[in-house]
């Protein structure tokens, strides 16, 4: 049994316990959503994530399938049920009526590909569900392949930053692209913009990247792969749970994500909240919230040369740049803190 019989109980759907933006930002939510009810977690598959939730005191139940009799006892034993990504569609489906559901709406354009027979179980399902999405770029896909209007939920991260531990003192200027290696993350952009940039410029940076071999993302991997072998400051690291991530982050200046498309990179906004020089895509979510020059740098989609640019101003003006990281952590405080959040959370999920 899963109930708490002081307080509501809540059930939250992960389609995947890897460690990922998605799962990670759900966890945060799982947290404040504890301080009042009682919260589990459902994912079809195990990972990395569980460690994350149970240390936020939410039990985790892996299930393969959503059978009759576990729906049914989740109709029986929870209040309400939050889904997290399109990708939770099937669990809206199982739930619709007979609880309340709210889904959370994440992805990009290139998520729908194949996917637009789908659009009357995505409809069937919105009549039953209170739907938000995180940021803006996710709500203008969803209208757009479903035409169903959800309302804006960003996410915020509890701030994980300790001044003291910020080491600025190293002998390059120290680039991390740490999401994962995909064609719709655009590592191969970045590959392209370093391979053209000025030699003496590039050689004061290192480049880490972070990611696995899948067999969906074989060409970019590779790419990585042998740009690492044929410099010495390109650094090619297996993917890390987020503690470590952040950790990572007090060694590095800049935080780049290359996404053709991506609602909100959790990258990104780790990378404000400690005072990195933050570099995105045009077709970022929070590249709207970003000012190029000001509080970050923003280069045109898919545009290696663009990236490139930046970068090369980057490493000239990085004695100048102490302004700009400063001004991109006040970004993080006033759009993506877990203050407001919180607040959020609070307001819209398990009120109605």
């Amino acid at each position: 049994h899963w109930r708490d019989f002081m307080k509501k109980n809540v059930l939250l759907f992960s389609h995947q316990m890897k460690v990922g933006g998605a799962p990670t930002v759900l966890c945060e939510m799982g947290k404040i959503l504890n301080k009042k009810y009682n919260v589990v977690v459902l994912s079809p598959s195990d990972g990395a994530m569980r460690t994350q939730f149970e240390e936020a005191g939410i039990s985790v139940l892996i299930s393969g399938e959503i059978t009759d009799a576990l729906r049914d006892m989740i109709v029986q034993e929870f209040d309400f049920a939050v889904a997290n990504t399109t990708l939770a569609l099937p669990v809206v489906v199982k739930l619709a009526g007979r609880m309340p559901v709210y889904w959370w709406i994440h992805e990009g354009t290139l998520a729908y590909e194949g996917r637009q027979e789908m659009k009357e179980y995505y409809q069937f399902a919105a009549k039953y569900a209170r739907i938000f999405s995180a940021g803006h770029v996710a709500a203008e896909n969803f209208y757009h392949f479903y035409r169903i209007k959800t309302e804006i939920l960003e996410f915020g991260l509890s701030d994980c930053y300790v001044a003291a531990r910020d080491n600025r003192k190293h002998d390059h200027i120290n680039v991390i692209c740490p999401s994962t290696v995909c064609e719709l993350k655009g590592q191969d952009i970045l590959v392209q913009a370093i391979k053209s940039m000025d030699a003496g410029l590039r050689e004061k940076c290192k480049f880490v990247f972070l990611g696995e071999l899948r067999n969906d993302n074989a060409k970019e991997y590779q790419m990585i792969e042998t740009l690492a072998k044929e410099y010495q400051n390109v650094e090619l690291h297996p993917l890390v749970e987020r503690e470590k991530l952040l950790d990572l982050y007090y060694d590095m200046d800049v935080v780049v994500a290359p996404s053709r498309e991506d609602a909100t990179p959790a990258t990104i906004v780790e990378g404000l909240m400690y005072h990195k020089i933050c570099i995105c895509s045009s077709g970022t979510g929070v590249s709207r919230y970003l000012k190029d020059g000001w509080d970050g740098f923003v280069f045109e989609n898919a545009n290696a040369d663009d990236l490139r640019n930046k970068l090369e101003y980057m490493v000239r003006n990085f004695a100048d740049l102490g302004e700009l990281r400063e001004r991109g952590r006040k970004v993080y405080e006033t759009i993506y803190s877990y203050d407001i959040f919180e607040k959020n959370v609070l307001e819209k999920i398990g009120t109605v």
